[in-house]
């Protein structure tokens, strides 16, 4: 950990849900429809939430046995100085390559969404940059931050669904599990690439004030991002059908657009995007510091903010060059990076918990506090 900040359980809880909810809720939902149809809230409420809690549990396991240093500082002395600095350099360009992914997802939604005939490399200039500096002034502002922006978009999500109560036909959602039970299994695998993001525990545990909250914080956000996730996908399911849903490309804005109360209250979409794009920012702003923190600790430097601009510069090359286009994103995110993601997030930590346990390293920290 290089830099000297902290941040209290709340604010990592509000981390943790934004970190998510910030495109998971704009850009999940139609896949795991198009694959679960009627029965979408569940699988988008089953699968993901077992593989999130065990992403969590093992990400918090391994954090406490290195409680003052990030993932990609412990990695060499926990597999040994050249295979634990590929690791990091490995982990180092996971991390700048899902910045690059949720940056071309952020800019995408607000081009498609308000701002049709603006060029994408311009949106992801103005997102890229409103994010970086925010990762330069620290965790600790962007935690403040997000204070303000996650109970907005908190609000947001639930004042949509409040609103489309009367639109909500209970026929959409029956028979049920009329397919059988695969289908929920496998539409769920469809968020495991968001729901698994709660990994980023490993290079923000050091930064938490009260660790021994860490648990409590990690299980509220499981318990509200599946209550959350499910709300969201069934309101919408209950308004327009699974035939539907399954064909929008972001279905809970298009649940925005679709609200009318007495012709008077309607066109919600304009308020909820910009609220939304806070919340995108404000995610950014936490992978380009975890970014900026993984390159700097893995190539032994003592001032992470140095690589914020090549670091930027690098995704917004990726955004440009990799998702030039909305089809290439969409097959990225649910055909390609799903395998990555289950291996950093998941089985990677696992046995780096496993072999630190076998060889004894870690844990003797805890009383002594990095300084």
């Amino acid at each position: 950990m290089l830099e000297k900040a902290q941040i209290g359980s709340i604010q990592l809880l509000f981390l943790f849900l934004i970190l998510e909810g910030a495109t998971s809720f704009l850009y999940a939902p139609s896949p795991t429809v198009r694959i679960a149809g009627r029965d979408s809230w569940l699988a988008i409420s089953l699968m993901p939430s077992v593989y999130a809690m065990l992403v969590v549990w093992v990400g918090i396991a391994l954090a406490r046995r290195f409680p003052f240093q990030v993932l990609t500082e412990y990695l060499p002395e926990v597999a040994g100085k050249i295979p634990g600095k590929l690791l990091a350099t490995g982990y180092t360009c996971y991390f700048i390559m899902l910045t690059s992914a949720i940056l071309s997802q952020s800019s995408s939604f607000v081009q498609i969404a308000i701002l049709r005939q603006t060029p994408p490399l311009v949106l992801n200039l103005i997102l890229s940059g409103v994010a970086a500096c925010g990762a330069y002034l620290g965790i600790e502002v962007i935690a403040r931050q997000n204070e303000l922006v996650w109970p907005l978009w908190a609000f947001s999500i639930v004042f949509l669904a409040i609103l489309a109560l009367k639109d909500i036909n209970c026929e959409n959602f029956l028979p049920f599990l009329e397919n059988g039970v695969m289908p929920v299994v496998k539409g769920g695998t469809a968020s495991f690439v968001y729901r698994g993001e709660a990994f980023l525990v490993l290079m923000l545990y050091p930064y938490l004030k009260q660790k021994n909250e860490a648990a409590k914080a990690a299980g509220l956000y499981l318990i509200i991002t599946t209550l959350f996730n499910a709300l969201a996908i069934s309101v919408t399911l209950g308004v327009f059908g699974d035939p539907v849903t399954s064909h929008m490309l972001f279905p809970y804005y298009e649940l925005a657009r679709y609200i009318s109360i007495a012709r008077f209250f309607e066109r919600f979409q304009s308020l909820i995007v910009v609220i939304w794009i806070a919340g995108t920012i404000v995610k950014l702003a936490g992978f380009y510091h975890t970014c900026s923190i993984a390159a700097a600790t893995t190539l032994g430097s003592s001032n992470q903010r140095l690589f914020l601009l090549p670091i930027t510069v690098i995704t917004l090359l990726g955004s440009s060059l990799l998702y030039d286009n909305f089809l290439k994103l969409v097959n990225f995110l649910f055909k390609v990076l799903p395998y990555n993601a289950v291996a950093f997030q998941l089985l990677i930590p696992s046995l780096i918990l496993l072999v630190s346990a076998v060889r004894n390293k870690g844990g003797k920290q805890l009383g002594n506090k990095r300084t």
